[in-house]
């Protein structure tokens, strides 16, 4: 597995590359559409760095060639896995959710400023130079994969070329910085799901202070079982990734309606620790100590309010 430092000089990343907006509808849509959740947190991932792709224009910076093999082992998978094609093959389930296309013609270059905004520089627009073409060795039928999203939020707006898609508007969108997804996919433990489980969290947190969720809640929301859950949770938290905060203990057989929702807060990434770190673990206690918790707790605030009976009344006369 590469380093920090090695994915870094490999994706030739700098701190003015960080900033990327997802569309927060994305988590539900993957959900419709994928059943297994290791995959749904792979298309996630792989929707995200290919919006990166294109949004810094690396197809012209990056050493290799940035196909397909490349994508799934920067990823994490081997690059001759076949299991996750069906996801990302032209006309496959990503492009059939109108979050990607396959296209011939991609960014060597952007520009942005406040008068014209974001502009590329295609491939196509440089066929004259020759020499800086052939020096590049794209293969004759290269074809990359298109962040539809990034430019067209929805059908209508693409039929009328109407760009309001994450690079231009960020209105129903989350950020998630690359610096999180580099450290993800860098520490084995994290990987896609740990990205896709963060950048789930960072999306509701920043709308919310603090998201409040139980578990049944994370696992309806992400997709992801609970006992994978419980792991990337732990996972995350170890790398101080996120936070979370509760104030009761973990209660074996407590009814749902009963159970209280834990406080999630994402941290941010000159935060994040390559060093796993312990962090303070929820209690735990039976059904039956919690009741008869409970009960005493009864009883006493019943003692106080006999005793409050036999306090001298202040006279209002």
């Amino acid at each position: 597995m590469m380093t920090y430092t090695d994915m870094e000089q490999l994706l030739q990343f700098n701190d003015y590359e960080s900033k990327i907006f997802m569309p927060n509808e994305i988590f539900g849509d993957l959900q419709k559409n994928i059943d297994n959740a290791s995959h749904i947190a792979f298309a996630y991932s792989y929707i995200y760095f290919i919006t990166w792709l294109y949004r810094y224009a690396k197809y012209g910076m990056v050493n290799e060639l940035i196909d397909q093999k490349f994508i799934k082992k920067v990823l994490g998978y081997n690059e001759n896995y076949k299991k996750l094609d069906y996801l990302i093959k032209q006309n496959g389930i990503l492009e059939q959710m109108g979050y990607i296309r396959t296209e011939k013609d991609f960014p060597l270059a952007y520009s942005y400023d406040e008068i014209d905004g974001l502009q590329f520089q295609y491939v196509d627009d440089f066929k004259e130079y020759t020499e800086y073409i052939k020096a590049l060795n794209i293969p004759k039928n290269f074809k990359i994969k298109f962040p539809v999203k990034a430019f067209y939020r929805d059908k209508d707006s693409e039929e009328d070329y109407y760009e309001d898609g994450t690079f231009f508007y960020v209105d129903r969108t989350h950020l998630v910085p690359f610096e999180a997804f580099i450290f993800c996919m860098t520490n084995g433990d994290l990987g896609c799901t740990g990205f896709y489980l963060y950048a789930f969290l960072r999306s509701k947190a920043q709308i919310f202070d603090g998201y409040d969720a139980s578990i049944e809640k994370l696992i309806e929301h992400t997709g992801i079982p609970e006992r994978t859950l419980y792991r990337y949770l732990d996972a995350l938290k170890k790398h101080n990734m996120i936070q979370c905060y509760f104030d009761k203990e973990f209660i074996a057989g407590l009814p749902k309606e009963e159970r209280r929702a834990n406080t999630y807060y994402v941290n941010e990434e000159h935060l994040f620790s390559d060093t796993v770190r312990p962090y303070k673990k929820r209690g735990f206690k039976t059904l039956k100590q919690y009741e008869w918790d409970k009960l005493l707790e009864e009883e006493m605030q019943e003692q106080v309010q006999h005793q409050m009976e036999f306090l001298p009344q202040k006279n209002e006369n």
